[in-house]
């Protein structure tokens, strides 16, 4: 479906899940562009392509200050697709970016894996 914007999306989806995501804001220098010569993504930038391409229903996500990013999707079924995909850890909690919130297994080491899964050369 849609990426909506992340603060009109919690006022009509209050049960919505959010995944946290620690990674890099930026590719190291000599990793801009693909073998194919495409501009390659951000961490969260790829992720969000990935979601683009893979959600089904409305999601909102927002890049989070030294920390990584957050996507929140309202629907069970991409809850369920976010975590065989990537992974989760623990148990999810209240935070102050979402009421039920779950770090989830994407990282900085699982980019090249993803990229390439989208079609990108490396």
């Amino acid at each position: 479906m849609a990426k909506k914007q992340w603060n009109g999306f919690f006022s009509s989806r209050p049960n919505a899940v959010t995944y946290t995501s620690a990674v890099s804001a930026t590719l190291p220098k000599k990793m801009q562009f693909d073998k194919n010569k495409k501009k390659l993504p951000t961490p969260y930038g790829l992720f969000c392509e990935w979601a683009k391409n893979n959600l089904t229903g409305d999601w909102a996500s927002t890049t989070i200050s030294g920390v990584g990013f957050a996507i929140s999707v309202e629907s069970q079924d991409d809850s369920a697709l976010i975590t065989s995909t990537f992974g989760a850890s623990a148990q999810p909690q209240s935070t102050e970016v979402g009421n039920t919130t779950t770090q989830c297994g994407y990282s900085d080491s699982k980019y090249a894996s993803l990229a390439k899964s989208l079609s990108y050369v490396l």
